[in-house]
């Protein structure tokens, strides 16, 4: 029974002495703004008063990034430890920084956005546990040596970024043509940017991620021998969310879904009930243009897009209900 108790009463010192003594310091720590050593230097506090500053600055170009500071740069955050959470409160913790990433894609060259940043990868640990949230933010800005720092922090395994790892041995920007031969080569890659920048219900793709996508999506369909259906079917989100009226998705959407209309037009026989879904919409759009600007040009294109479907396809009949959208134009 002592030696029972004595024993009880060491393991307790043992683990006393345990938690009492000051956590060894990492000898690198992953960062965008410092070197691995260099980043090991710097304290927790200090990573967060930078992040702040940048999205002072981010703030006064968005306002929506005021609320971010409540839900991921407050000074509770500091303490967290995702590692020790529960599936429930990561889950949440995702939500944000999903979130907050889709927010950010619209001003990634902006150095305040990395300052953020920096703050996300010490604090939740985001090129870990989010990356697919983190590569599709940064993918628009492919051409720059922060993409590469990001890219080279983030484990890809054999998930579909897996192909990012040359740029981490290159450490070289890559240019488009990489993205798009992926692309070409895994249409899971393509349907992830198309969902990315698709609108929904919550989301809003920032311009550079529409820009990007369309981009992506044309030299796709212009590289390809064939354009199947399963093409058609990743691509689609993104064409019909550009034209969905009175979306807020920007006229650098409905711009690129046009062009993505009638670039499919040119190349490839539609299935008839895609052709009258495309007819009906982009009717729509024209006649809604008309009444919403004075200027004809979103008329205009909308209106070349429709001829160039009808005359590329095979159209029985008009359907009715683009016949009476074109008809309510004056």
């Amino acid at each position: 029974m002592a030696s029972s108790i004595a024993s009880q009463l060491q393991a307790i010192k043992t683990f006393i002495q345990v938690e009492n003594e000051p956590q060894k310091r990492p000898l690198t720590r992953p960062s965008i703004l410092f070197n691995p050593k260099e980043a090991a230097d710097i304290d927790i506090d200090t990573i967060l008063d930078i992040a702040l500053s940048g999205l002072e600055i981010l703030v006064g170009v968005d306002e929506r990034f005021r609320n971010c500071k409540i839900d991921l740069f407050n000074l509770k955050s500091k303490e967290l430890d995702r590692e020790l959470m529960g599936v429930d409160e990561n889950n949440q913790i995702n939500a944000s920084i999903s979130s907050y990433l889709r927010l950010l894609s619209g001003h990634l060259q902006l150095s305040a956005s990395l300052k953020t940043l920096e703050y996300l990868i010490r604090r939740y640990k985001i090129h870990v546990y989010n990356v697919e949230d983190l590569v599709l933010c940064v993918l628009p800005y492919h051409d720059t040596h922060a993409f590469v720092r990001i890219v080279q922090l983030i484990n890809t395994g054999n998930s579909k970024w897996k192909f990012l790892d040359g740029v981490k041995a290159s450490g070289a920007p890559p240019p488009r043509s990489v993205i798009v031969q992926q692309c070409i080569r895994d249409m899971g890659v393509l349907e992830a940017l198309c969902n990315y920048a698709s609108l929904t219900k919550k989301f809003q793709a920032s311009r550079p991620v529409v820009s990007f996508c369309t981009a992506v999506i044309v030299e796709v369909l212009g590289c390809v021998a064939t354009i199947d259906s399963d093409i058609v079917k990743r691509i689609h989100p993104f064409v019909a969310s550009g034209l969905q009226f009175g979306a807020k998705g920007g006229s650098d959407h409905k711009a690129g879904a046009l062009m993505i209309v009638g670039f499919l037009a040119n190349k490839v026989a539609l299935a008839p009930k895609l052709v009258n879904s495309l007819i009906r919409t982009v009717a729509e759009v024209a006649r809604e243009d008309v009444k919403e600007s004075t200027d004809l040009q979103w008329f205009r294109l909308a209106l070349m897009a429709l001829i160039n479907l009808v005359q590329s396809q095979s159209v029985d009949v008009f359907p009715k209900k683009a016949l009476e959208s074109l008809r309510d134009i004056k």
